[in-house]
């Protein structure tokens, strides 16, 4: 299976670790998101653990959605179960907890923004390239401002460019980062303290973060997921940069610059 899940108790505390298993890369298709989404529909359906991990095998967490499956005939069935996704790790009453290793872009860096804690690797790679294939990360656009760091996401959906983790960290986007080979040990570090509390008040609790927190989060999803799929998906831009990563060479973008004209539907 693409996607595995294994639960164990730590002090009364049922801790489930979820994991992405579609090795070198761990990419995003329409399946293995199909499978994420039922493994955390069935977290949430257990109502036991009260701290989940999302990590990925072969020291790599995600590269992201699948590149050959952004076209305008396949990305219309993925992106709304990828945000699935996303959504339903703010349904689980617990403490969802990303841990990073290696590459975590595009899709995957939108996966760890969905958790609660963010737990970071020093040597990871993480980023947004996005806007390289002529498109942007819908999701992660909502996150970063959920983050209220405007300035910060222009920058790092823009450039497109890989982050620096303790600067992530610095500016709030990520929660800590740990030495190289010691992502185990800063995992168990951050999970001690919430073995000494009640597992129904963490419930309770998380509950409440999840609603106060990503209510609106959610809907803006939906918005922007609309956006993304009516505009985006049918530019010429976008299957150009789509088919220019997959031959790798340069793309060619379309002459016309911007959007603004009597042929904007924005206006």
């Amino acid at each position: 299976m693409p996607v595995t899940i294994d639960s164990h108790t730590r002090e009364g505390l049922v801790i489930a670790q979820i994991t992405l298993q579609s090795p070198p890369l761990n990419v995003l298709d329409r399946k293995m998101c199909t499978e994420l989404r039922e493994i955390l529909h069935t977290v949430r359906a257990d109502d036991e653990a009260r701290i989940v991990t999302i990590r990925g095998a072969g020291s790599e967490f995600c590269s992201g959605t699948d590149i050959a499956e952004h076209t305008p005939e396949k990305m219309p069935q993925l992106l709304p179960v990828f945000h699935d996704c996303l959504r339903s790790i703010s349904n689980i009453d617990a403490i969802v907890i990303a841990a990073v290793e290696g590459r975590c872009l595009g899709g995957g860096l939108e996966l760890a923004l969905a958790c609660d804690r963010i737990i970071v690797e020093e040597s990871a790679i993480l980023g947004l390239p996005e806007m390289k294939l002529g498109c942007y990360p819908p999701a992660g656009i909502v996150q970063l401002l959920s983050r209220r760091c405007y300035g910060r996401a222009i920058g790092l959906v823009l450039s497109g460019s890989n982050a620096d983790p303790r600067e992530l960290k610095a500016e709030g986007i990520i929660d800590a980062v740990c030495d190289h080979d010691s992502l185990d040990q800063a995992i168990d570090d951050e999970i001690n303290p919430y073995c000494a509390m009640s597992p129904s008040i963490l419930a309770i609790t998380m509950r409440q973060f999840h609603r106060l927190g990503r209510r609106s989060w959610g809907e803006q999803l939906l918005e922007i997921e609309h956006d993304y799929l009516t505009e985006v998906l049918s530019h010429p831009d976008s299957r150009e940069g789509v088919e220019a990563f997959l031959a790798k060479r340069p793309p060619r973008w379309a002459k016309r610059q911007g959007l603004v004209g009597p042929d904007d539907l924005a206006f």
